[in-house]
Formats: C-alpha cells, structure tokens, sequence
C-alpha cells in the first residue's frame, strides 16, 4: 500500500495538467476534434519525467526490502530457530514482489538498444526461473547433490556467477529464486535446523550443512549487490541510465515506455501464466507467483491509467480504449484473485481467460486493438516524429 501510495502521489502532480484540459468539454464538437488531434508536448514530458521518477521510488523500496531479507537470514543464520526461518521467508516474499512492481520501469530502463545486453544479464543474475533444487542442495535419491555438497566449488560470490547457468538455464545459483531453494527447500520441506552450524572434523567448512549456512549468505549478498547497483545507476544526478531515456524528445520517451511495456507483458506476464500442469512456475515452492503477478499489474495499471492525475493511457490512446484498459486491468485482477495459490493450481479455465486479457491488454497499450465505436467518435492520437 505504501508503494501505492508513493506512485498515486507522483502522478497526482499531473492533475493540474489535466484540469486544464477540462476546458475542451465547453468546445464545439469540431473544436474538440481538432484539440484532440494536437499532441500536448508539455503534458508528455511531465508525465514521462514522473515514470522515471516513479521508477527511482520503486527501486528504493526493492532496495530496502532486499536489505530487510539480508539481516532476516542474518539472524537466522546466527540463531537457527523455526521463527527466524518463518521471518526470513516473509522478508523474501516482501523483497520478491517489490522487485516484480519495479520489473516494468528495468524494461523501461534497459530498452536502447545498447544497453539490452546489460538489462539481460542483470534479470538473468536477479530473476532466472525455474530453478532445479538438485543444482544447489541435497535431493532425496541424491545425498550428494549440489553446490552444498561440491567442495571442489570454492563458496565465493564471484565463484557463484560463474556458476549460475553454466551449462543449462536451470542452474541457477545467484538471485531470488535461488534463494527460495535455500529458505524453503528443494522439496518444500526446510527446517531451522538444517542451518545449524557444525563444528566437528579437520575441515568444518567443507560439511554440507555449514556450506549451506554460507551459500545461503552468499545468494543474499549477491541480490543486494545487483539491486543497489542498479539503484545507484537511476537517479537523473547519476547521468547515467536516466541519460539514454531524457536525451529521447518527449513523443520518442511515449514510445519507448509503450514498446517496453508491450514487451513486459509479452514476455514477463504472459509467460507466468502456467498454460498446463507441466509448465514450470516461476515461484512454487514459496507459492508467490500470483502476488508478482498483481504486482507487476499494479505498477502498469499506476502508468497507464491511475486512480488519480494523468496516466499514459490519456497521451496515448482514445478514449474508448482508454475505458477498455481501465476495465481490462480490473477484469484481470479480480480474475487473479479469485484464482487458487498458488497460481498452478488454478483452472486451466481461468488460466485461458487471464492469458485472454493479458494478450489483450497489450493490443490496447500497443495501440493496435480497437475498440468497435461510432465512425463520427473516433478521435486517433498521432505521435510526432522524433529525428
């Protein structure tokens, strides 16, 4: 809620802007559609430099979560009890969804063409789902499976992004997914003791249980790090991501949010959605793939067409369509909430029709989906052309 909060009051800015142009409804209807047509450069820049902003505060709080799960396993590490283990999920699952809210603004940041590469890796380091349990930990049949287990893996951070995905996709060892195997286990049966620390025999680092204890550590310190980088790479004082984005005219930063979002949707949201009992699920073991759905959505929803001030739905789209977003983004939460958690459990029913509207809803921020209107209330938006 407070992330709503924060987002609801920057674009809330944009409501003067918006009054304004309240003024159009006294206009003749053929006045209106010659207003309508002209592309309002001022609006566009305010609202573009407040998704900006709006994504800096994201990433602030994505920061500050990820560092309340950094002392959570801390303390659990120190002190092995099944209340600390309970604390240190949630602390996860808080971090999880901070992340996916701000997953639409790293698209967002990460789109020149230049800097793709980068976006790539950092999501890959961060978010690389799914996860094969075995890579990492002991799996029933397999006593000596994982990086738990391999002592000829020196547990070093650099030595873990060396091995992440080092020889198929499942084998991730850095990021939030990886930390889900140590917190709740491969078989979703961690207990508080299995990260007591032992002190026995010649060489008590190599025992499974304290490479454990410091594998777990490493992962955390690995998502802080990559969060903070990104954080510190945000603000506009940086001159450094935020460059790329502000030096585009305010129509080419319109087209690049929406190309972004398009993207997220297609590529982030859409394949979230289990389409079958065999599709691999992004979060299972801590059953939160739904709750980064919702987030994900909110943080769109909150561009597009917020609760209150100017969203990118009103520069950008009819109004028409801009009605069938707003109803879109609410069909589709209700729908999600009704759903069973975790999300794989749901009816393949349901699942269709969630992929019906996220597939539509894309048409829409695209701007390629009409909506079936009158000829003589068609309004088109046209963009002007950046050099």
């Amino acid at each position: 809620m407070v992330r709503r909060r924060k987002v609801a009051l920057i674009f809330a800015l944009l409501a003067g802007l918006s009054a304004c142009e309240q003024k159009r409804v006294e206009q003749s209807p053929a006045q209106q559609e010659a207003t309508s047509q002209v592309f309002n450069e001022k609006a566009a820049e305010e609202l573009t430099r407040a998704v900006w902003q709006a994504g800096e505060a994201q990433l602030a709080d994505t920061r500050a979560a990820v560092e309340a799960l950094q002392r959570a396993v801390a303390t659990l590490l120190d002190q092995p009890t099944e209340d600390h283990l309970e604390s240190a999920k949630l602390a996860w699952l808080e971090a999880h969804r901070d992340f996916a809210a701000a997953l639409p603004y790293i698209q967002l940041a990460f789109a020149p063409a230049e800097l793709r590469g980068q976006g790539r890796q950092l999501l890959l380091a961060l978010d690389s789902w799914p996860v094969q349990p075995g890579y990492l930990d002991t799996v029933p049949g397999y006593s000596d499976s994982g990086i738990v287990n391999d002592t000829a893996i020196e547990l070093t951070l650099a030595n873990l992004r060396k091995q992440h995905r080092l020889t198929a996709h499942e084998e991730a060892s850095t990021g939030f997914h990886a930390m889900e195997i140590m917190l709740w286990g491969p078989t979703s049966e961690r207990t508080a003791e299995q990260f007591q620390q032992v002190s026995e025999g010649e060489k008590p680092e190599a025992l499974a249980a304290n490479r454990r204890r410091e594998l777990t550590r490493l992962i955390g310190r690995g998502i802080a790090e990559d969060v903070d980088g990104l954080a510190r790479r945000w603000p506009t004082g940086a001159n450094d991501l935020s460059r790329h984005f502000l030096a585009l005219g305010p129509a080419a930063r319109l087209q690049q949010i929406r190309a972004a979002h398009t993207r997220m949707l297609d590529e982030e949201l859409l394949r979230r959605l289990p389409e079958s009992s065999e599709s691999d699920v992004e979060s299972g073991r801590a059953a939160d793939s739904k709750q980064a759905l919702l987030h994900m959505l909110d943080t769109l929803r909150s561009n597009w067409v917020p609760a209150e001030g100017r969203g990118l739905a009103e520069l950008l789209l009819d109004r028409h369509q801009v009605a069938a977003l707003a109803q879109t983004f609410a069909e589709l939460e209700a729908l999600l909430l009704k759903m069973e958690d975790p999300i794989e459990l749901a009816e393949l029913e349901q699942l269709a029709q969630a992929r019906e509207l996220l597939e539509q809803m894309a048409g829409l921020i695209a701007g390629t989906a009409q909506v079936p209107v009158a000829e003589d209330e068609i309004t088109p938006v046209a963009l002007p052309l950046d050099g």
